[in-house]
């Protein structure tokens, strides 16, 4: 599977990365106080796949406009997709499940996948908004915990994009194996049990997952509610 996911320069949404402390709140400066937020941040692309091999070379990019087009996704982010395949699943059987982003699904997306002969999920396959089985999703909220630890913003594009690459480099590959190895056990148990059954664990599974957790991800707990799920036909 394969996601995108936009970086501005700080996020105030990890703790510590947001508010300010004062003992004097009327003599605390207004650049302070208030801090102005631009409508259209700038930002950085990142797009990665992932499988039970691993995460592909991410693509990193600037982006124009509010979301990444056909064009840069297809010149840019499917050849590493191609790579990532060629590399680790040349003899495999296998199945690639993007979102239902816009440019996932365009005219010039399918032709290009079917030429280079990567079978993928159809849309009318791939409901939206549907809990805990796209783990690429867990990966997502590692890495942005990574990168802006300890309240980190930065200060230009080209410094967020150093920090992006090195973030990357530092998650751990075999708890992303260990995420995807999990998929089709995921994806059988919604198709018996509907996607809500994924809403229980068994508590030796939470005690293992949280060793895995403390152990591999700096103490950082995985993200299980910004998932899809898929119900693929060949399960």
């Amino acid at each position: 599977m394969n996601d995108e996911k936009y970086f501005t320069f700080a996020n105030p949404e990890i703790p510590g990365n947001s508010g300010f402390y004062t003992d004097n709140f009327n003599d605390c400066p207004d650049n302070v106080k208030f801090e102005a937020k631009a409508k259209f941040e700038d930002k950085i692309m990142v797009w990665c796949a992932i499988s039970e091999a691993g995460v592909s070379r991410p693509y990193v990019g600037r982006v124009r406009g509010q979301a990444v087009d056909a064009n840069v996704y297809t010149q840019n982010c499917l050849p590493k997709l191609l790579n990532f395949i060629n590399l680790y699943h040349a003899n495999d059987e296998i199945m690639f499940w993007p979102d239902l982003a816009s440019c996932h699904y365009t005219h010039a997306t399918r032709q290009w996948l079917e030429a280079n002969h990567i079978p993928f999920v159809p849309r009318e396959d791939n409901p939206p908004n549907v809990l805990q089985a796209r783990p690429i999703e867990s990966f997502w909220a590692l890495l942005t915990r990574k990168i802006y630890d300890n309240g980190w913003e930065a200060q230009n594009q080209d410094q967020l994009r150093r920090r992006i690459y090195q973030k990357v480099r530092e998650v751990d590959l075999e708890a992303c194996q260990a995420l995807m190895r999990q998929l089709r056990t995921k994806l059988r148990r919604i198709r018996e049990h509907g996607p809500l059954s994924l809403l229980i664990i068994s508590f030796k599974a939470y005690i293992i997952l949280s060793i895995v957790v403390i152990n591999s991800f700096n103490k950082t707990f995985l993200n299980h509610s910004i998932v899809h799920s898929i119900l693929f036909r060949k399960l």
